[in-house]
């Protein structure tokens, strides 16, 4: 039975792979995957005066700003010297205002005339632009200590816990988990992994293209051939060709996952360089509590988009085996992404938001690293990224079980 179902299983993904329309469909996605690192830096431009500096000029400046400060804590003689050198900068040039990329904070510098590239950032840029992630105020970072500046960081992690209607239990599991977070923070450049964070909503919705236009007719198509009743009442048409399709469809689920996955992290250290992946995450996002590195949150990132990607090819087949239409199949899951884009569910509905949020087109968003409701499962707490992957390996199972107990009756009726 084994070395049927291998060889099924191998003619099924065959079939899948062999689609020039997957090639197509598979290449676009890999090339926009790879531009969203590129995006911003290659459609925008930042003026400092009358002078024009590309945004990727700005981001190479900050760059090599950035990984000068690495390793350096913030505390009060950092961020003293940071805004030493904001106010010399402001004495002794032009002001104009710079609009950076990756969700850097803009801010007014001075552009020297003799030395562009020098004066485009000023040296202690990194710095002022993750303290005023946090102030959000331009006077108060030039005059902030450090204790005020981590004070204010955890009174806007109050602030978020409040609005997300946390309970005393919740409040009390996050205490104890704070504790093991260190202060001041090491400063390090982490734009290469944390972006990876910036583009995965938009890369999980391209998942979700990829594996429907693919996997739509892995049962359909034998209802649009007429070749079902030649298949069905075959020897190995019934329990182990289901098996085949679905083993080939999950492998090209997760294979189309990684790819993507990998696709974009590749582009972004390219791009950003590979420093900061033991950074804490922190740095690259002030209000998240979990006790993290920024590379290990890019790892949960991909765990959880491997198993996202085994709940869509298993609702895609499960539809290609009810609807038996391709063009069908294609349409609940587009309108199912433009549901989920278009509704936002606040807050104040703590249940529904917080099942809405673990729907698997919304957990890939990086406002998820900063929620702070929790699940609790015998005594135990769990964050959304915790508990997501195991409630997907269920649901996928589920949907397989049910798509296998459909496929079976239709064989009994279609006899």
């Amino acid at each position: 039975m084994m070395n049927n179902i291998g060889t099924l299983y191998t003619y099924e993904l065959k079939k899948i792979a062999n689609r020039k329309l997957v090639w197509i469909v598979g290449m676009i996605m890999i090339a926009l995957s790879m531009f969203l690192s590129v995006s911003d830096l290659v459609t925008s431009s930042s003026y400092y005066g009358e002078t024009s500096v590309s945004a990727y000029q700005a981001m190479k400046f900050n760059k090599d700003n950035a990984e000068k400060l690495s390793g350096m804590a913030i505390d009060d003689t950092l961020l003293r010297e940071m805004q030493e050198d904001c106010a010399n900068e402001s004495k002794d040039h032009t002001k104009s205002q710079a609009v950076t990329s990756n969700n850097q904070i803009a801010i007014d510098i001075g552009v020297g005339s003799d030395d562009t590239e020098s004066s485009v950032l000023k040296k202690y840029f990194p710095i002022y632009s993750y303290v005023q992630q946090i102030t959000d105020d331009d006077s108060l970072t030039l005059s902030i200590n450090s204790n005020e500046l981590y004070a204010m960081r955890k009174k806007l992690i109050s602030d978020n816990r409040a609005d997300q209607m946390l309970n005393e239990d919740e409040y009390n599991d996050w205490n104890s988990k704070e504790i093991q977070i260190s202060e001041p923070f090491i400063y390090e450049y982490t734009d290469g992994w944390s972006n990876v964070w910036e583009y995965a909503y938009t890369i999980n919705y391209m998942l979700l293209l990829l594996i429907t236009i693919s996997l739509s007719n892995v049962f359909s198509i034998e209802y649009y051939r007429k070749t079902d009743a030649i298949i069905l009442c075959s020897q190995y048409g019934k329990k182990q060709l289901f098996i085949s399709k679905i083993l080939a469809g999950m492998t090209f689920s997760i294979a189309s996952a990684i790819i993507l996955f990998a696709a974009t992290l590749f582009s972004s250290l390219l791009v950003y360089g590979t420093d900061g992946f033991h950074a804490a995450l922190q740095l690259a996002f002030p209000l998240s509590s979990l006790n993290i590195s920024v590379g290990g949150s890019v790892l949960v990132l991909l765990v959880n988009l491997i198993v996202i990607s085994m709940v869509y090819g298993s609702l895609i087949m499960l539809l290609s085996a009810i609807l038996k239409s391709n063009v069908a199949v294609m349409a609940i899951p587009v309108g199912i992404m433009i549901l989920t884009m278009m509704v936002d569910i606040p807050y104040q509905f703590r249940l529904a938001s917080q099942v809405y949020d673990l729907l698997p087109t919304n957990i890939l968003n990086k406002t998820e690293l900063w929620d702070d409701r929790l699940i609790c499962i015998w005594g135990k707490y769990f964050t959304n990224f915790q508990i997501a992957p195991f409630l997907y390996v269920v649901f996928a199972i589920l949907l397989v079980i049910i798509g296998m107990v459909i496929y079976q009756r239709h064989q009994v009726q279609a006899r």
